[in-house]
């Protein structure tokens, strides 16, 4: 893609990603399309619904946007521990360094997509870390801090998280948050239900996955967008609602 970047450049980059992303997909296109909007904005997504409406396929989906993506999952417990997200803790490194270091390979530190299914059951220490990920995209490892190079993170519940609960910073962090349910026509559910298409095949050429560069370029492209008056004032007022209500 060259550098200095056109509206219809990125339209039509952006429709072909659509088209392979959403192909064999039923009323999961606003999904896929905010996912994909959060992870180039750099951002994290919250879908909420019952089991079985696409929750997780959606973050499965969604690695192929990227060249050489990799991924992460998990399902959440109440038993669930940091090694089970971060990585184990390296024997070696304890034995013969004397610290504490995980081995984050495929794991979610290493990852470019993440999804974490049942958020909200994500114990304290899976929690701070997680919020330092979402917050900064550092994770700190063995004393040291690193930049971990996670496209998107995507979460997922059947439902909210407890009023007044140590949670509330977490969910503050998800700037969307979309509410998923059943396919709504009944033509798309008979669709579904004898579509014998693999759901989880990789439908996007590989010329049309965006690369890193791409994404630094459409980085510098957004920075550089002025936000107009307008829609400062609206923001201003929306604020001042907010707080007086």
């Amino acid at each position: 893609m060259p550098t200095t970047l056109t509206n219809t450049s990125v339209r039509q980059k952006t429709a072909q990603l659509l088209k392979g992303l959403c192909n064999g997909l039923y009323e999961r296109e606003q999904s896929i399309k905010l996912a994909l909007l959060s992870t180039v904005a750099g951002e994290s997504i919250f879908l909420l619904g019952p089991p079985g409406v696409g929750k997780s396929l959606i973050a499965r989906r969604l690695k192929y946007a990227f060249r050489d993506g990799t991924s992460f999952e998990y399902l959440m417990s109440k038993f669930s521990t940091p090694d089970e997200i971060f990585g184990p803790v390296s024997i070696k490194k304890l034995k013969e360094e004397d610290r504490y270091e995980r081995q984050t390979k495929n794991y979610l530190p290493s990852a470019n997509i993440v999804f974490l299914d049942e958020i909200w059951k994500a114990g304290p220490a899976i929690q701070n870390a997680l919020l330092t990920i979402l917050n900064e995209k550092i994770y700190r490892n063995g004393g040291e801090d690193y930049k971990v190079d996670i496209r998107g993170i995507i979460t997922a519940s059947n439902e909210l998280p407890p009023g007044n609960s140590s949670l509330d910073p977490i969910w503050d962090r998800f700037l969307i948050r979309l509410e998923m349910g059943n396919i709504r026509q009944f033509k798309n559910f008979l669709n579904m239900i004898t579509d014998t298409k693999d759901v989880y095949e990789d439908d996007v050429p590989e010329d049309v996955k965006l690369t890193v560069n791409e994404l630094e370029a459409w980085s510098k492209e957004i920075d550089a967008i002025e936000v107009p008056a307008e829609v400062l004032n609206t923001i201003q007022v929306v604020k001042i609602k907010i707080e007086e209500h």
